[in-house]
């Protein structure tokens, strides 16, 4: 099974956002030399779409590892650097890569994102991805990316296994997530 097939079968389905994130993680790892993934690798994702499941597959990066790093900017960049180094390579995907089918593409494919699309509108996107995916995953990636070094200092977040109890729901939680009320602890859901 290719990487690529192993995305898909993680994902559920090929899709041009899927691409993304699997071709910007396959050009980071070539760029920093790191052909094997390992555990002191670190990504840092800027969006919460397809792309992010291609990163954790072809990285070997995830949540429960604490080197998967999720900020939500809503953008398509993807920084990745081993842990200890002081250079992080910065990739990200350049204006117009995603609207090269047309603004109407972009407009079916948050459709079909939402699931709101009619069949009809599915055929359409589906049938306009295909070219775009294809360019993705082959095309030159100086096209299709920014790739920048850039100064970091990456830190795995920290991991608190202490446990407290909600004074109100009675759920345990991680002590560093407690919200304090009238000196009580209460989890998140509950000090709203």
């Amino acid at each position: 099974m290719t990487d690529w097939e192993k995305v898909i079968a993680f994902h559920g389905h090929p899709c041009c956002l899927l691409a993304i994130g699997y071709r910007a993680t396959k050009v980071a790892l070539e760029k920093l030399g790191a052909g094997v993934p390992g555990h002191d690798l670190v990504a840092v994702v800027e969006n919460r779409t397809c792309a992010a499941d291609a990163v954790q597959v072809v990285s070997g990066c995830t949540f429960g590892k604490r080197n998967f790093v999720y900020r939500d900017n809503g953008k398509y960049v993807f920084t990745f650097a081993r842990m200890g180094e002081r250079q992080a390579l910065r990739v990200s995907l350049k204006a117009g890569v995603l609207s090269r089918e047309g603004d109407e593409f972009v407009t079916l494919m948050e459709k079909v994102a939402n699931g709101v699309a009619t069949e009809g509108e599915r055929e359409e996107f589906y049938r306009h991805q295909e070219p775009l995916m294809k360019y993705i995953l082959e095309g030159p990636a100086e096209e299709i990316f920014e790739m920048q070094f850039v100064d970091s200092e990456i830190r795995l977040p920290e991991l608190c296994l202490e446990m407290i109890t909600c004074s109100r729901c009675g759920e345990e939680m991680m002590k560093d997530h407690a919200f304090f009320q009238d000196g009580r602890p209460v989890c998140k859901d509950c000090s709203v």
